[in-house]
């Protein structure tokens, strides 16, 4: 930071409470201290590589300076940096017209999902296909944000005929997965991959030895490390946004590619009876 920067408040809490950390944790702290804006922007994960720490010390130096946790931390750091646009969007400027904030959202998302496809696994996106095609039972976790996307991914498999149902309370996540069997597949969706519940029900779900795949940004986040398939989307999303914008699209992209994939894998025959009969299904329903 200059020194022309107004310093937040909780980077002057954090200076003050410094000298009664113990050495792993100040070295977390003063990492925060000297990057607050990079931290926004940070996993736990992250944020514990570049401090030379764990992220178990990570969220131990958090609450060492009176937060609930890391994703606490990150919270009062933006309500402490960003003005109220910026929470927005940090491209949009107060003055923008309806049409510059429209080229400027369209622009964004154009570009997250170019950048996700120069980082797509290939290999990742067949294995992905495969487990899903050839699973027992499919079950999607999704939470906040995360919620749409995964009720978007058992719209769409239900349309071909898979057995799949999306979670997203996490005592139901809990409870499917202590049911779940090695024939069976988990689709994890967190922009972060740092969600605490999500990351908790997978854990369970391979204690049966089901597959995990995961859907996070890229970067080594705890959720991608336990995932059997890791489905990365890569967002320049906003430093200041709590909640990820932009990275929605590329995640439904990425699904729309793995539907696509085991329609094909159908054979044209079978993916037309399937989708026919799903029409018929729907048919009394429309004028």
């Amino acid at each position: 930071m200059s020194s022309t920067d107004r310093i937040p408040a909780l980077v002057l809490k954090m200076k003050a409470l410094f000298s009664e950390l113990n050495g792993s944790e100040q070295k977390v702290v003063s990492y925060i201290i000297e990057h607050p804006e990079e931290v926004i922007y940070l996993s736990v994960s992250d944020l514990a590589e570049k401090s030379g720490s764990s992220t178990a010390t990570v969220v131990r130096a958090c609450r060492s300076v009176g937060m609930k946790g890391y994703q606490d931390l990150k919270l009062n750091l933006t309500q402490n940096i960003v003005t109220p646009l910026q929470s927005i969007s940090e491209k949009i400027n107060e003055n923008d017209s309806i049409t510059v904030v429209l080229d400027k959202v369209f622009s964004s998302i154009i570009h997250t999902l170019n950048y996700t496809r120069d980082v797509v696994d290939i290999k990742a996106v067949e294995e992905a296909v495969l487990l899903i095609l050839n699973a027992h039972r499919i079950v999607v976790f999704g939470m906040g944000n995360s919620h749409g996307i995964a009720t978007d991914v058992q719209h769409k498999f239900i349309r071909l005929g898979l057995n799949v149902v999306a979670f997203s309370d996490s005592h139901l996540q809990s409870m499917v997965s202590a049911h779940l069997s090695e024939r069976d597949v988990v689709v994890a969706i967190s922009h972060s991959g740092s969600s605490k519940d999500i990351i908790e029900a997978v854990k369970l779900a391979k204690t049966s030895n089901a597959k995990i795949i995961s859907i996070c940004n890229l970067g080594n986040s705890p959720l991608s490390r336990i995932s059997d398939v890791k489905l990365f989307t890569a967002s320049n999303e906003t430093k200041y946004r709590i909640v990820a914008l932009a990275s929605r699209h590329a995640q439904m992209a990425l699904i729309d590619v793995i539907y696509t994939m085991i329609a094909m894998k159908k054979g044209p025959d079978d993916a037309a009876k399937i989708f026919n009969k799903v029409e018929e299904a729907l048919e009394h329903l429309k004028f």
